[in-house]
């Protein structure tokens, strides 16, 4: 039975734009970024879940959400039975050792004056991981697991290229023993060849430590390689989600079948038969009413204008937010 360690529900977050001068003078509303609107996903125990969209879509903003570096005006995040947002200072701090989140650029997110072995001390001493003595000894037990010399501990971030740092990242996220990670686009800035060592030592971590992993990216053949189950995002809504082979080899909302078809082939003679969207993505300052993607879908009817379409089940193929998905799937 599968078991549920994260249940994110009716997430809603926006942000204040400032008013231009035109604007006061007009006397117009201030405008708000729609980041967020109405986001729910189940991260099961163990499992890699990726999450796809394109750029602006609201993936990162929910990963931050998700790790408390954002408040949502609306929803609630349950984990392990608590809402997070109602957690008092003792249960706040767990969850803060227990969920822990590596960004995507890893010398912006690593104190430049402090060395490696101070890093991951900070993060054993803040916590209480271990006794003064003890820390040392689980500096190198960490540089070991991630497959740095011991001699890294005494060096500075800026003496290691970028794959290294990385990996010092992950160090210190595992440092207070997590039980859930939280990936931003972790290898989007590193060459193909170090993005799959790092992904390969991490699928090993989280074998090895039973890790659960939400995986932010937009490669969109890395997330079907390291993804049990996939969500799409578009405009701070999920549109589907599903098992990772299924979501991959069959899509059924229109969005996800453009984004899929709009991937690279790796096979020279494969020409590929790109959907091409109708418009441009609309601004999170003015979303369309409805459904989101209308403006952009050559499936729209009248329907998809008015009503904004819920998250369903839809039979053998996950989950997906589409009036019509079903006759879309008939013809895909």
């Amino acid at each position: 039975m599968t078991q549920t360690v994260m249940d994110i529900k009716d997430i809603e977050l926006e942000f204040p734009v400032s008013r231009s001068l035109v604007d006061f003078v007009k006397k117009r509303p201030g405008r708000v970024v729609r980041a967020l609107n109405g986001v729910s996903l189940q991260l099961h125990k163990g499992e890699t879940l990726g999450v796809v969209g394109e750029s602006g879509c609201g993936k990162s903003t929910l990963a931050r959400c998700i790790v408390r570096l954002y408040e949502p005006q609306n929803g609630s995040i349950h984990f392990d039975g608590q809402d997070i947002f109602a957690a008092d200072a003792k249960a706040d701090r767990s969850y803060n050792r227990r969920v822990q989140m590596m960004f995507q650029d890893p010398y912006s997110s690593l104190n430049p004056r402090m060395t490696t072995g101070q890093i991951l001390s900070e993060a054993l001493s803040v916590h209480n991981m271990r006794p003064e003595a003890e820390i040392p000894s689980r500096v190198a037990e960490l540089l070991d697991l991630v497959r740095l010399p011991q001699d890294a501990a005494g060096k500075l971030p800026h003496e290691f290229s970028g794959g290294q740092r990385q990996r010092i990242a992950i160090a210190r996220a595992l440092a207070v023993e997590p039980e859930v990670l939280i990936a931003d686009e972790l290898v989007s800035a590193l060459d193909v060849s170090v993005q799959a060592q790092v992904v390969n030592l991490l699928l090993e971590l989280q074998d090895q430590l039973n890790l659960t992993i939400l995986f932010v990216a937009h490669d969109l053949r890395l997330v079907r390689h390291v993804s049990n189950r996939v969500a799409v995002i578009y405009l701070g809504r999920i549109v589907e989600v599903g098992d990772s082979e299924t979501l991959f080899s069959n899509p059924s909302h229109p969005y996800s079948q453009a984004l899929l078809s709009a991937a690279p082939s790796l096979d020279p003679d494969d020409k590929g038969d790109a959907i091409r969207l109708q418009g441009e993505l609309p601004s999170p300052l003015n979303v369309p009413p409805g459904c989101p993607f209308h403006v952009r879908c050559r499936h729209v009817t009248e329907l998809c204008k008015a009503k904004v379409p819920g998250l369903r089940a839809l039979s053998g193929r996950g989950e997906v937010a589409c009036h019509h998905a079903e006759e879309i799937s008939k013809h895909a």
